[in-house]
């Protein structure tokens, strides 16, 4: 299995955008670089009209997209693939530097912080 960004939350519903139809969020384990995002969107294989990659928003470590209740299992298993081929395809390149190794080390860093603040406001 290759090391990378992987989902690292269920989907959750965050908005009710119509009748039956939402806005889905899952976590992933840290924010993408610009050319992972660029290996995320184009190089996915298994891409059906009605959900394509740029359907999938990504913001920060966050992935947001808009479904009907019946299909978001079937679309987060596509997520996971496409987060697998572009930890792949990104590996392959060589594009994991030591700069890139050392900013994902600060995001755990600053992630550890944060989430130590939010314990201690957990009962505000």
């Amino acid at each position: 299995m290759t090391i990378g960004i992987k989902r690292s939350s269920p989907p959750q519903a965050v908005q009710k955008v119509r009748d039956n139809f939402y806005l889905i969020q899952v976590s992933i384990s840290e924010t993408p670089s610009a050319d992972w995002r660029r290996l995320f969107y184009e190089i996915q294989q298994d891409v059906t009209p009605d959900f394509p990659t740029r359907s999938v928003e990504i913001s920060g470590t966050l992935l947001r997209f808009r479904s009907n209740p019946e299909s978001v299992e079937e679309k987060v298993a596509r997520i996971d693939r496409w987060l697998e081929r572009a930890n792949q395809k990104d590996a392959s390149m060589g594009t994991r530097s030591e700069e890139q190794r050392r900013h994902r080390e600060e995001l755990a860093r600053e992630a550890q912080e944060m989430g130590g603040w939010n314990t201690r406001w957990a009962k505000l």
